[in-house]
């Protein structure tokens, strides 16, 4: 039996300089109103302080875990359970890796579009494209597209026969 897995995260340098100079920006705004993390009369800063850190600590957690295995095609945000998609492979019409673009196709990357066009994508310009029989497009991005291609290839052909 022949499983692809593959599991991505935001790890791109703009994404670290975002959240570097967001959480620099902040904590000099708090210093700044708190009188050197001395003075905290209000808990606004704090607060704001705390929800910046949970933004940060949330987007280190994401990650998009792709399975393809003999049941069909399963994608999941971790650790969001309700971003989770299962096809099987009796209700793909069809299945291919191709080329996209993240931007002008779905305005950038993570979890993209509305129904029934959607996309999972975390970095990179290809993806499993699927298209359900009740004319569902969902597009998942891989880091890995011949791997995916090889995988789907099989599986697809088992389904033919």
């Amino acid at each position: 039996m022949h499983v692809f897995k593959e599991e991505q995260k935001f790890n791109q340098w703009w994404v670290y300089a975002i959240v570097f100079f967001t959480g620099a920006g902040s904590t000099i705004s708090i210093y700044n109103e708190t009188d050197g993390f001395t003075n905290f009369k209000e808990a606004g800063p704090i607060l704001f302080g705390l929800f910046l850190i949970g933004i940060m600590v949330y987007l280190f957690s994401l990650r998009l875990k792709t399975r393809i295995s003999k049941v069909g095609i399963e994608a999941n945000f971790r650790p969001l359970p309700f971003f989770k998609r299962e096809y099987r492979w009796n209700e793909i019409a069809s299945c291919h890796v191709r080329k996209y673009s993240a931007i002008t196709e779905y305005g950038g990357w993570g979890i993209r579009g509305l129904f029934p066009t959607k996309a999972y994508t975390v970095r990179g310009s290809y993806g499993i494209q699927i298209v359900t029989k009740d004319n569902v497009h969902f597009l998942i991005g891989t880091q890995k597209p011949e791997k995916a291609k090889a995988t789907i290839k099989r599986y697809t052909q088992k389904q033919e026969n």
